[in-house]
């Protein structure tokens, strides 16, 4: 399993490099620069469960301090689910429907903010969704693959717009790239559901013993 956590940190890093290389080859590339970033490379990193190597890698004393830091009251609230909604929506509604998008597309200091924001916000939403790390809050799984629907169809609302606005080819590479999102509710679902059946197994031979 440490192997493959490594491999899916080391997947997910090549492909946040992809995502910021094509970000500049044109607009739909551009787009979908961004879908790589927030829907593929953000899982692949989550799913490497760096959190969980640094604690193996502390002194027990520091990982028993890092630990109790995870569960203070300000942490707690700021890894609940909805914050990480609405942090990750409001980032992607922002440098797509208002002017920062145009601002954010010319090369700057804006530019590189956007790419940060978009992956800070992407690593939190993914975290509290996939919930792999030792964290102090926990949904149910239908729960977090909820909010990685409404996720996807919120951050939609920017594909729209760009199609609105004659930029088609543009908008249907946000929407393309953003699918792993439903990917993810999916696969929520599904291993839920596999959860579910195992456990009413196990009862129903237990009642049989």
């Amino acid at each position: 399993m440490k192997a493959v956590r490594s491999a899916s940190f080391a997947a997910g890093l090549c492909a946040l490099a992809v995502g910021l290389a094509i970000d500049d080859v044109s607009l739909p590339a551009h787009m979908a620069g961004h879908g790589i970033v927030v829907a593929i490379a953000a899982p692949l990193l989550v799913l490497g469960r760096p959190l969980s190597a640094l604690l193996r890698a502390l002194p027990r004393p520091t990982a028993r301090d890092l630990v109790a830091l995870l569960h203070s009251r300000p942490l707690r609230v700021a890894l609940w689910p909805p914050p990480a909604l609405l942090a990750f929506v409001a980032t992607q509604l922002a440098f797509h429907l208002t002017p920062l998008y145009g601002e954010a597309l010319r090369a700057g200091p804006l530019h590189g903010v956007e790419h940060l924001l978009f992956l800070a916000t992407a690593l939190w939403l993914w975290t509290v969704c996939l919930a792999v790390e030792p964290l102090p809050v926990r949904w149910p799984p239908l729960a977090r693959a909820g909010l990685l629907m409404a996720a996807m169809m919120l951050s939609d609302v920017g594909s729209v717009k760009l199609m609105v606005d004659g930029e088609a080819a543009a908008g249907a590479a946000m929407t393309v790239a953003m699918m792993p999102l439903g990917l993810g509710a999916a696969t929520l679902v599904w291993t839920s559901l596999l959860r579910e059946e195992r456990r009413a197994a196990r009862q129903e031979a237990v009642h049989a013993a």
